[in-house]
């Protein structure tokens, strides 16, 4: 229960952060979430938990968002200890990300301090997709963003090897909170393991062909890496473009396809 002065709030155990102990006597800042009727009268709901919370104290911090030039957009949060914060710039000349971290983080800093250490990413939005998504994986920055499936909404994001464990986040919190603000389902690989799929892919491949009559090994790889891996693409493949690969005869061209 928190003292309003005329009236009383209370904080439901699911608007709290586990994190946070409060004493009688403390001060607390919380989010008004609703008002109920109740037997007494007027029942405040507070919330320290609600992405919103997050949002309202950016807008007391910079003045650019209660000014409008900077908008908020989006909050995601495992309350207590993450968020990430969508942010855009209705002005050119501002920069929407340094205007909410302020000078060597003046304006950030309350914020962290007021929800006792939880991290914020803040996150540019842009409306490519492929960057939106890059830019939600802060703090890393992908090396590229691939979408796999359109209408799945499923992304892949190349990271570098040192970055994968950080892209990913403790306990998977970090893509999993990016995932939540994108709406779609980032699967994020380093550049070995990227590397280590293409080659279980293209081995794969070069035994799948090695089975066709007349076809070895050596073939097979010369198939594969002139891009006729795939057994459809190179069902309909014409002699002449196999005919263009080192080692491919007319008669063998024809006998493949």
């Amino acid at each position: 229960i928190v003292d309003m002065g005329r009236n009383e709030g209370v904080i439901p155990m699911r608007e709290q952060v586990r994190r946070e102990h409060w004493m009688v006597g403390d001060r607390v800042r919380a989010l008004i979430l609703k008002v109920e009727k109740g037997p007494r009268g007027p029942e405040v709901i507070l919330s320290r938990a609600h992405p919103d919370f997050v949002k309202r104290l950016f807008e007391q911090e910079v003045p650019e968002i209660y000014e409008k030039t900077v908008e908020v957009l989006d909050v995601v949060r495992e309350a207590g200890f993450r968020s990430k914060v969508v942010v855009r710039s209705n002005n050119p000349k501002v920069d929407p990300i340094g205007a909410c971290v302020g000078v060597k983080g003046s304006r950030v800093r309350p914020i962290i301090n007021e929800l006792q250490g939880e991290r914020i990413d803040l996150v540019a939005y842009s409306p490519d997709v492929t960057t939106y998504i890059a830019n939600a994986l802060s703090p890393v920055k992908p090396l590229s963003v691939r979408i796999v499936n359109l209408e799945e909404k499923r992304a892949e994001a190349l990271v570098a090897n040192d970055q994968l464990s950080l892209a990913i986040g403790k306990a998977g919190q970090n893509v999993r909170l990016a995932n939540k603000l994108t709406g779609w389902n980032i699967d994020v690989r380093s550049e070995l393991q990227k590397k280590e799929e293409s080659q279980a892919t293209a081995a794969a491949r070069i035994d799948e062909l090695s089975r066709l009559e007349g076809v070895g090994p050596k073939t097979a790889e010369v198939l594969q890496k002139g891009g006729w891996g795939d057994m459809e693409r190179l069902a309909n493949a014409k002699p002449d473009d196999l005919t263009a690969l080192s080692g491919v005869g007319e008669k063998t061209a024809e006998k493949i396809i």
